[in-house]
């Protein structure tokens, strides 16, 4: 590709439970092209077991396919690519360990990202093939390891829901030994309706005006009943009751024998059937249209809105500190100077824009806390974050923001890096210094107290130098700096303030 062609070449990665795809998409005229599609059936949610360990020969064909995504990736921009692992990934026990190796083979970091987030994303993808119709409607997309159900008007998604149900943890639960029978299916059935009756009445009051379904299992039941002569084009209700009557004649799944099954869809289609004909009797569908598009082409959406400054996480940030009353001209004080802080240390920090990002996220929501108590309230503030369904944001991207504001005072546990990948460690580390050194200078909540300062680092080593008649008249912040310097030993930091300056 020509210099020109790779800044305007996009690609998504959707790592779902049943199957990963590659989507790539070049910009032109102020529109997405698409030149290539990839598609591979890893069944990665069939190989995770009740204690979340990952089948080692589903872990290499994984890393294999991986691979090879990663061969087609190379050459386009780092900033342009997000690559999301969803379901299983989410209930996967040794997950940072499993994406070192993947994100190695991919070429870019993987995001994992929350069922509300997935819910999200389905929907801005669907909605790119009814864009302009303002209409309400319902969509449903029902994947390898979990169902999102969402019910918006235009772009803007209303209720969202993430059911720990999909096509292949059904199948596995409820047809395990691969045999079928009419009481399997109805136990099923009544397994994914009590967890539907938790959000009938709610959507049900909301309503829609249409009923849209995305992804493999929608799609393969939408060639079934055309091939079987049942419908044209949409899934009407009747359509779905044959094919269930006609798949339970079969006794066994490696018997089914249906026109326009197709062999990849095969093993699952009995636990994807399930929780269409779920969704159908509990919301009262009467017919549901196909749409071409689902998660990946929301990703690759959200990533040019965010190259474009369009960014939902800056609306759910705001949103949360409204929600907590948190004091404005405080976090505006200390995300200032955590940032200029940043920005001094940048050139040895090796920090990319993201990071610097959520420092200053993390400065705004570093007080949500004090609404709960303000005895040990950052931890109130680290639980808030990391706990809160946080539109936009990934898995990663919480836990990040939530050791901030949770360390952000206070003696630093050695193990706050513990639940991120290794290559988040030094950008937390980092950020976190930044973050606490801003709260220190900025404890009193005055402007006029912050004082001007030189400051810079390398190898691990941060040096501080401030006027000499600052350092005479703030002998306590002084103090606060020095026990910051024992602290940030905890975490193989050396700090130290060097003589006063004459000037600055």
């Amino acid at each position: 590709m020509s210099d020109s062609e790779r800044t305007d070449t996009f690609a998504a990665v959707d790592l779902g439970s049943n199957s990963f795809h590659l989507l790539v998409a070049r910009r032109e005229h102020g529109e997405l092209r698409v030149i290539d599609r990839i598609k591979e059936m890893v069944r990665l949610g069939g190989g995770l077991d009740a204690e979340g360990n990952l089948d080692r020969v589903i872990q290499d064909r994984a890393f294999a396919c991986l691979a090879r995504f990663g061969q087609r990736l190379r050459g386009i921009p780092a900033d342009n690519l997000r690559a999301v692992g969803t379901q299983t990934f989410r209930r996967m026990k040794n997950a940072n360990s499993f994406l070192m190796i993947a994100e190695t083979g991919l070429g870019c970091s993987i995001d994992i990202i929350a069922g509300r987030e997935e819910a999200r994303l389905i929907y801005l993808g669907v909605t790119q093939g009814v864009s302009g119709h303002q209409d309400r409607r319902l969509v449903i997309d029902i994947g390898g390891g979990s169902t999102e159900l969402v019910i918006g008007e235009g772009l803007e998604p209303l209720e969202m829901e993430s059911l720990q149900y999909g096509c292949v943890s059904l199948t596995r639960q409820f047809f395990g030994d691969g045999r079928i029978s009419i009481d399997r299916w109805k136990k099923a059935v009544r397994s994914v309706m009590a967890d539907l009756q938790e959000l009938r009445v709610r959507y049900l009051r909301a309503g829609w005006d249409s009923v849209i379904g995305s992804s493999g299992t929608i799609k393969a039941v939408e060639e079934i009943c055309r091939q079987q002569g049942w419908i044209e084009k949409d899934i009407n209700a009747d359509a779905l009751h044959m094919l269930r009557d006609r798949l339970l004649e079969f006794e066994t799944i490696d018997s089914v024998r249906l026109a326009g099954l197709s062999e990849r869809r095969h093993p699952v289609l009995a636990g994807g059937l399930v929780m269409l004909c779920a969704c159908f009797e509990a919301l009262e569908i009467e017919s549901i249209r196909v749409s071409p598009y689902a998660l990946r082409e929301g990703v690759l959406h959200d990533l040019l809105g965010r190259l474009d400054n369009q960014d939902p996480r800056a609306k759910t940030i705001d949103a949360f500190m409204s929600r907590y009353s948190v004091d404005r001209n405080q976090v505006n004080r200390v995300k200032e100077l955590a940032l200029r802080t940043c920005d001094k240390l940048s050139d040895g920090m090796h920090l990319q824009p993201i990071h610097r990002q959520l420092l200053g996220w993390a400065a705004d929501l570093h007080e949500t806390g004090l609404g709960i108590s303000h005895s040990q309230y950052q931890l109130h503030s680290g639980y808030l974050v990391e706990n809160s369904d946080m539109t936009g944001f990934t898995h990663q991207e919480q836990l990040f923001l939530a050791a901030l504001v949770r360390n952000h005072r206070r003696p630093i546990p050695r193990s706050f890096t513990d639940q991120l990948p290794t290559r988040l460690h030094e950008p937390l580390r980092m950020t976190l210094f930044c973050l606490r050194f801003a709260c220190i200078l900025c404890r009193s909540r005055e402007d006029l107290a912050i004082p001007s300062f030189r400051l810079s680092g390398s190898d691990n080593r941060i040096t501080v130098s401030f006027p000499a008649h600052w350092s005479e008249n703030h002998p306590l912040t002084l103090f606060d700096l020095q026990q910051e310097s024992r602290d940030l030993q905890s975490i193989g930091l050396q700090f130290r303030i060097s003589k006063p300056l004459t000037s600055v």
